[in-house]
């Protein structure tokens, strides 16, 4: 038992070891706060397709299911409908609980940002992108 344990530790901190390594030298709160993002999301206007979420570039402002060339969820797209737009505070409801917010979304929970702090730094950081 002990031994699964061990093996299950260690898996979870191999998976917190790139987010880690990663932020070392990032001293702005948002651009750290982001690194819980960044494996799905870019906010690279060059990188439309390449992650499996949308980028993030110019989110805050931009309607809701509305990035070219990505493929939302039916629900996501339901959600905004009739030109909803992401703002900072719709970003902060739907990233405490992305499933909860809109059901069906493809979004998984994310392991982060888990502070109040944090999230604030990551919207501004969004907002900042455009």
């Amino acid at each position: 038992m002990r031994s699964v344990l061990l093996v299950g530790a260690l898996a979870l901190l191999a998976a917190g070891a790139p987010l880690l390594s990663h932020a070392q030298g990032i001293s702005d709160p948002g651009e750290r706060a982001f690194q819980y993002c960044y494996s799905c999301h870019s906010v690279d206007p060059d990188e439309t397709a390449v992650l499996s979420g949308p980028n993030l570039f110019g989110v805050v402002g931009r309607s809701v299911a509305a990035q070219d060339g990505f493929d939302y969820s039916d629900e996501m797209k339901a959600f905004g409908a009739n030109g909803k737009e992401w703002t900072a505070e719709l970003i902060a409801q739907f990233i405490q609980d992305p499933e909860a917010f809109v059901p069906g979304t493809l979004m998984q929970s994310p392991p982060g940002p888990r502070t109040e702090e944090e999230r604030q730094a990551l919207l501004g950081y969004l907002s900042a992108q455009n």
